[in-house]
């Protein structure tokens, strides 16, 4: 299912009728293509410089397995897992930037395989991508670009790919300030924009209405209370990458309070024309208007498996 094809249908499908990967746009198949020109300039290493006492003899003989588009995660994971730390130098994580985010951003079996996407775009901080040569730094402005088009154009998939706090998190991994990608969701008006609203409120601790394990603004079930509270203790109150980007997560929570996202929550509840999706908005809308605590938890995906059972 393409993005033109969510745009022009703004209806209501189950979550079981979407695949279990990120629909990938022409937007981001060109972002990707463009690390490829971009990164073309730096040569395979003969020796990538694994450190001898975290990897197995072999780890060098993984990356040069395959010619770079035909790498896969087998021979990249553990690598991109690690690279600038323990794994080589600058040079050589350009070398395979390119296939390591094509495979993180293109590739169905990214659950099995993957680095966690926030671990992976944490590589740009440490490699100080500000300081690289201008047309590299555009080739990477211009995939943070695309990303961020791609899961606003996606609907969400729960138990799939499409992850916005994950994202977001991503994405702050390489940007010191998130303005202006909050900027174009506000703008964004496409029904996709706005249920990518919804299960990031609906997946926070917003849908508590305080610290005390109040009840949820969305639940009366006197069993399912004591199962979020036991969530609540459990879980920590954001996910663990946040840690390295408080300043972003703090513009995130100042703008998902705002009456500004207030306003485009109710005046797309009114107007979506489908009453799950009706309802799925108004309990977001409900969560941030009454809930007190701002902490982040993940309960709208437990809603939603429940749901479908």
């Amino acid at each position: 299912m393409t993005t033109a094809f969510w745009t022009a249908n703004a209806t209501f499908f189950s979550l079981r009728d979407y695949p279990r990967h990120m629909n990938c746009p022409k937007v981001l198949e060109d972002a990707i293509e463009g690390l490829y020109v971009a990164f073309s300039g730096y040569p395979l290493p003969e020796d990538t410089m694994p450190c001898g006492g975290c990897h197995s003899p072999n780890a060098n003989d993984l990356l040069h397995a395959e010619p770079l588009r035909k790498l896969e995660w087998k021979h990249l994971n553990e690598y991109a897992d690690e690279a600038l730390l323990v794994w080589g130098d600058l040079d050589c994580f350009k070398h395979f930037l390119p296939r390591i985010f094509d495979l993180l951003l293109n590739a169905s079996d990214w659950k099995k395989r993957t680095p966690s996407p926030e671990g992976v775009f944490r590589r740009f901080h440490y490699g100080e991508w500000r300081t690289w040569p201008r047309g590299e730094q555009s080739a990477v402005e211009k995939l943070l670009k695309a990303v961020w088009e791609t899961v606003r154009s996606n609907p969400p998939i729960e138990g799939g790919y499409i992850d916005v706090d994950q994202w977001l998190c991503s994405i702050s991994q390489c940007e010191d300030d998130i303005g202006a990608y909050l900027d174009q969701w506000m703008d964004d008006e496409r029904l996709s924009a706005s249920w990518a609203l919804s299960t990031l409120i609906l997946g926070s601790t917003i849908a508590y209405t305080g610290t005390d394990h109040g009840v949820p603004v969305w639940e009366d079930d006197p069993d399912r209370i004591a199962k979020i509270q036991e969530w609540f203790n459990k879980v920590p109150h954001r996910g663990a990458w946040w840690k390295h980007c408080g300043p972003q997560y703090a513009q995130l929570q100042e703008w998902v309070r705002s009456p500004a996202v207030l306003e485009k929550l109710r005046r797309e509840q009114t107007s979506c024309g489908n009453s799950e999706m009706e309802r799925e908005l108004a309990t977001a809308l409900r969560c941030v208007r009454e809930a007190r605590s701002t902490k982040w938890q993940p309960v709208y995906r437990n809603r939603r498996s429940e749901e479908r059972r």
